[in-house]
């Protein structure tokens, strides 16, 4: 039972500061106590009916395990607990068993993943963030941040592991679909507006949430595009370009919490960089709360950077340099022990765990959780899925819409075409891209869905899928089709907390289907995060015959038996675990599998699967030729872009483009739909096709969005926030690379495909007279320069312009690029309307960083540069800096 029944504490006193109140807490704390709020529990482990991931639906009866709560959670209480996605009401009562019954009543902080929508079963999903940061338009970011935090906090749940702010600049990395794009001055806008979407003026309501920036820091240009690869960039170029959107993110839109990044610079662990996680964050930017581990970052110093040689090593680093609350890094019992043990022994000052709490502690207070620990329990249906969301998410779908080409107008279409062919694996599929929760209760629309509602009735469509976004694409095999040899339906798995799949199980269950990401969770509190083994049994008995082909899919140790034959070796790291092979099964016949598991890589994908069904490209090609125009629906799923999900081409994966090409030879108009998490080299498709249109991931609306765009009722906007590559070995190819270099390969020159800001419009917009309000400044005024550009919509069409502001330092000490992007609004234009757009450019938008490290304005001419894309400058204007 708490102790502040006997007396009251000064930290249960809102009036005092939080600082005062950090200090009482603190006072009264034992070591134990300190060492468990900077540890973060599995949530789904506390409850009855738990369940391995967020692609499984919590059962609604589920019942919290209060023997384990008591165990687990005890007298001594937890920081933080993650992988939950209960009901507010579990919430409630785990947050009451933490304030009634522990010993000093320190609330729990529940935290959750909610990149493009919390990553919960039933809520809403919005546009991925690459879609997002297309829409180049920071106000709706921000109304996405919104409604974001109001369905989380609805639920009991106080922060978000994000907004992603890694520099995409290498588009072979498979998370560039959760960034804002390869610019700074971009990212850095939509980050703002982001986080002040998700904390709102104050953290203490029921509708805000912390948000934790990640990846801290230089993420997204790992070295090969391999996920958590080391960094190899100069301190000039970090600190120019990919430092300033955290930065933002952290002063400007005051983000409270940090997430580490696993990557080493210059051959420094981020997990352990004093630099960075201390010297940066707390000592430039003032960050307030805390910084927490990426998911086995902290482990890594010893698997993976070999900068420790133990576990508490490791741990010891991590806290010395600011990485205050791991994440699933090791067993509760070895984190915490090994931090007591630390400091009794002298390894570790206890003010280095103390400083750690207190951040956490603060975090807790800034939340209002000590006075209003709980959340209404019936919130959240008035706000989770409300229509004011579904809307914000459409327009964002709508707003984000890029169209690369359309030749001779091909688009929009008529509404009223005789026949419309619409084609491809991602037709009659909603890509919805990484971290989105299993869907429940709602469908989301897809653009075969979206163009059938928006057609004149006597239109008919004509539907092929054509082909798999990979050949021989496997799904996994539902429960109907699996028996555990127990009465129950799907697989036996037997879970062991050692890679050799040996001694007793620690967890059995029966799993439905065996379709897991590992990298974003794990199985069972039992089971460590990384070094587990799983093995599944049981009977494989198809519906009906199939003639297709079985296989796995997996970045770990996976191997499958059929009937007692080894049909999939892939154990080892020198092994591919990602194999099919062709079968031919009886309906109704009961085949014995058995199918074993290792994580000894990162678990993004643990996939049993099949493919039913043949390739159906003739089948396209004939509806193709019977249609006035072929739509056809291209571009990556969850298994060619995401976490851990890295290529090393960037073409149209699997037969896609084979499926483009013999729709293109019928003749028929065709129209290119893409809907992926990266750039895509496509120079063939860019020659031929006559119309392309970039949809990226669009959220559940996004069938609608995308037949409204097709169709014209709504006029396209959106812009690139990355720029395409004609191949692959023109990589780095973002637009704003720093002079010196050759302009010329053999096989062609070194500009992208489709350039940062590039986007097209279905009315057409003419810039003149642009105006500088002064010719000259001095460096050290603390004034700046307007400048003044008029936007005419010469077009037939009302319509969305993105004007887009770029600064040249014509000369400089220190090489730069010929552009860097200084300013952008979107506006919108009525045909015939003309609009002066303004911008202010003050010295911090001309500074460099010298060769002496020091921020400065050099004097000389700066260029102003003004049009609608990077590559597309339709007025100049010079001035000098004296």
């Amino acid at each position: 039972m708490n102790d502040t029944k006997k007396e009251v504490a000064l930290y249960r006193n809102p009036d005092a500061s939080v600082e005062d109140r950090i200090e009482d807490l603190l006072s009264r704390m034992t070591l134990r106590e300190k060492a468990r709020q900077l540890d973060q529990y599995f949530g789904a482990s506390f409850m009855s009916a738990t369940h391995p991931c967020m692609n499984t639906v919590m059962a609604n009866d589920a019942q919290i395990l209060w023997d384990k709560v008591m165990c687990i959670v005890g007298e001594d209480g937890v920081g933080c607990i993650h992988d939950l996605y209960g009901t507010a009401k579990v919430n409630n009562q785990l947050q009451q068993y933490s304030v009634e019954q522990t010993r000093l009543g320190i609330p729990i902080l529940f935290s959750e993943e909610a990149l493009h929508g919390l990553l919960r079963p039933g809520t809403t999903v919005f546009p991925h963030m690459i879609s997002m940061a297309s829409t180049w338009n920071p106000d709706i970011v921000g109304e996405i941040g919104k409604a974001i935090a109001a369905e989380t906090r609805s639920f009991g749940i106080h922060e978000t592991f994000g907004p992603v702010l890694d520099l995409a600049r290498e588009p072979r990395w498979g998370r560039v679909e959760e960034t804002f794009g390869e610019d700074t001055h971009l990212a850095s806008r939509l980050a703002v507006a982001m986080v002040k979407g998700l904390q709102g003026d104050s953290l203490a309501t029921d509708h805000t949430v912390i948000a934790e920036p990640k990846h801290f820091a230089v993420h997204g240009v790992p070295e090969s595009g391999l996920n958590q690869s080391p960094v190899s960039l100069g301190k000039n170029e970090i600190e120019t370009y990919y430092m300033p959107v955290f930065e933002a993110a952290f002063v400007e839109g005051g983000a409270a919490n940090a997430m580490c990044s696993y990557n080493s610079i210059d051959g420094v662990p981020c997990a352990s960089d004093e630099s960075l996680l201390t010297g940066v964050l707390r000592g430039k930017w003032n960050l307030p709360g805390f910084v927490r581990s990426d998911l086995g970052a902290i482990a890594r110093l010893r698997s993976a950077h070999r900068t420790a040689g133990s576990d508490k090593e490791a741990i010891r680093q991590a806290l010395a340099a600011g990485n205050d609350m791991q994440y699933y890094d090791f067993p509760h019992d070895v984190y915490q022990d090994a931090i007591v043990e630390m400091v009794t022994d002298g390894e570790l000052p206890e003010e280095v765990v103390n400083v750690a709490v207190a951040r956490v502690l603060r975090a807790k207070f800034m939340l209002g959780l000590f006075e209003r620990p709980y959340i209404k329990p019936d919130l959240y249906k008035s706000v989770v899925r409300c229509v004011g969301h579904a809307d914000i998410a459409r327009q964002a779908a709508r707003e984000g819409i890029v169209l690369l080409k359309n030749e001779s107008g091909l688009l929009p279409l008529r509404k009223t075409l005789s026949r419309v062919a619409v084609i491809g694996p991602s037709a009659n599929v909603a890509r919805l891209g990484d971290y989105t929760p299993y869907i429940e209760g709602f469908e989301p629309v897809t653009v075969l869905g979206g163009i059938g509602k928006l057609v004149s009735p006597e239109t008919t469509v004509l539907y092929a899928r054509g082909t798999g976004i990979l050949t021989d694409e496997l799904d996994a095999i539902p429960s109907e089709c699996l028996t555990d040899g127990r009465g129950g339906s799907g697989l036996f798995g037997e879970y062991f907390a050692n890679p050799a799949l040996e001694g007793e199980p620690v967890m059995a269950r029966t799993d439905s289907s065996v379709n897991f990401n590992w990298a974003l969770a794990k199985p069972d509190r039992s089971v460590p995060a990384f070094d587990f083994s799983v093995r599944w049994t049981g009977k494989l008995v198809p519906k009906h015959d199939v003639k297709g082909f079985l296989g796995t899919i997996s970045q770990d140790s996976m191997r499958l038996w059929l009937d007692d034959s080894l049909i999939v070796d892939g154990w080892g790291r020198d092994k591919q675990a990602t194999r099919c092979v062709a079968v031919d099964l009886i309906a109704d016949r009961e085949y014995d599998v058995r199918l074993e598991y290792r994580k000894d890589t990162n678990g993004v994908s643990v996939l049993l699967g099949w493919n039913l069904a043949s390739e159906g490209i003739q089948e396209a090609v004939e509806i193709a030729k019977q249609a006035d125009v072929a739509i056809v629906a291209l571009g990556d799923s969850n298994k060619t872009c995401g976490e851990g999900v890295d290529r090393s081409s960037l073409d149209l994966p699997g037969a896609q483009l084979e499926l483009l090409t013999a729709v293109y030879d019928t003749g028929t108009p065709v129209v290119l739909v893409l809907q992926n998490g990266r750039p895509v080299t496509m120079s063939w498709e860019a020659e031929h096709v006559p119309a392309i249109l970039e949809a990226w991931y669009t959220g559940e609306n996004g069938g609608d969005a995308i037949a409204e765009v097709l169709f014209g009722d709504y006029n396209p906007a959106g812009r690139l926030p990355i720029s395409f590559p004609r191949s692959l070995g023109q990589i780095p190819v973002y637009y704003n690379r720093r002079r010196g270099g050759q302009m010329h390969y053999v096989e062609g020159d070194n500009q992208p495909l489709y350039a940062f800001g590039h986007g097209l419009s279905y009315t057409t917009f003419a810039y003149s007279d642009i105006r500088l309000n002064r010719s000259a400044i001095g460096r050290d005024e603390n004034i700046s320069i307007t400048v003044t550009i008029t936007v005419e919509n010469t077009g037939r069409l009302e319509g969305d312009e993105v004007v887009q502001l770029y600064v040249s330092d014509v000369v400089s000490s220190v090489a730069r690029p010929e552009k860097d992007l200084r300013g952008f609004k979107r506006i919108r234009l009525l045909p015939g309307e003309r609009s002066d757009v303004v911008f202010a450019l003050g010295t911090r938008d001309l500074r460099l960083l010298d060769r002496n490290g020091q921020w400065i304005v050099e004097p000389g001419t700066f260029r102003v540069l003004v049009g609608p894309s990077s590559d597309r400058i339709e007025a100049v204007a010079e001035f000098e800096v004296s």
